[in-house]
């Protein structure tokens, strides 16, 4: 993780556990340590947060991503 090391203390005693072992836990294992921490179990929204959607690559949108084809192309014109 990209998290500076002032960041990582607070968050570990925070939460009472290394990013380290927060990263290399599974679901099975995270869902268990929350429901240890908290005392309930954690609900997952099936409504979907429309601003955490993705939108694809921009590139592709202002298409701006050249295949080989356009390369060899662009090259034949310069010549």
């Amino acid at each position: 993780m990209y998290l500076q090391n002032d960041t990582k203390k607070i968050l570990e005693k925070f939460i009472g556990k290394s990013i380290y072992e927060l990263s290399q836990m599974d679901l099975i294992d995270e869902v268990s340590f929350i429901k240890l921490k908290t005392g309930k179990r954690p609900v997952f929204s099936k409504d979907v947060d429309i601003r955490m959607q993705g939108r694809g690559n921009p590139l592709m949108s202002r298409k701006r991503i050249c295949t080989m084809e356009d390369i060899d192309k662009k090259i034949l014109e310069m010549r």
